[in-house]
């Protein structure tokens, strides 16, 4: 991990996240995922490295060893001096990846395109998936909505940024988002949609 830790504050982070964080195990086998759609050779490489790769679904496990999972991937795939960049890429893919589930065809079945309905589904369901983390949603006008975080150890600028790029792509759209950090783990990051390209 030398080289993860030189080039984020990934040592620094993970020193400060307490060892009851934690997230369910279908976020820890999405990176698994992700990695096999990077290709054999980062698949290889990352489940060399980590050697358990496959989690039950829905136990929690230390947001630590997600943390962790997150930043080796994108030093795998991108780089030791691309990791931050990195994670926003994978997390920007899992929302449109989870929408081909089974689970998330019916979700958008019920729902359609309306992301103000997905984004409040995700606020109203953050704290089952999680165990340390809040997420509000405040819909300021039709294109603009304004998320905030609280106490979430996994990177805004990066991770939840990706993650929300990944939502409004899944939806249709593309996204110019604005990240403001009261301190690295509480922020607010405004997302105004764009009409797709094309």
């Amino acid at each position: 991990m030398e080289e993860c830790f030189k080039h984020t504050d990934l040592e620094w982070r993970l020193a400060q996240i307490p060892d009851s964080a934690c997230c369910r195990g279908v976020f820890l086998n999405m990176l698994d995922e992700r990695a096999a759609e990077f290709g054999r050779a980062t698949h290889l490489a990352y489940r060399d490295f980590f050697k358990t790769s496959q989690f039950s679904a829905f136990r929690l496990y230390p947001v630590k060893d997600y943390l962790t999972r997150l930043a080796k991937l994108a030093e795998i795939q991108f780089g030791p001096s691309n990791i931050y960049s990195g994670i926003f890429t994978i997390q920007a893919a899992a929302w449109p990846a989870w929408r081909k589930t089974i689970v998330g065809r019916t979700a958008f079945a019920v729902v359609g395109n309306n992301i103000s309905a997905i984004l409040r589904m995700m606020s109203s369901t953050f704290n089952k998936i999680l165990n340390f983390s809040t997420f509000e949603v405040n819909q300021l006008d039709a294109a603009l909505f304004s998320t905030r975080f609280h106490n979430q150890y996994v990177y805004i600028e990066h991770a939840m940024a990706g993650a929300l790029s990944g939502v409004a792509e899944a939806c249709g759209y593309q996204a110019e988002l604005k990240v403001t950090l009261d301190d690295p783990f509480n922020g607010t990051i405004q997302m105004h949609l764009l009409p797709p390209k094309g």
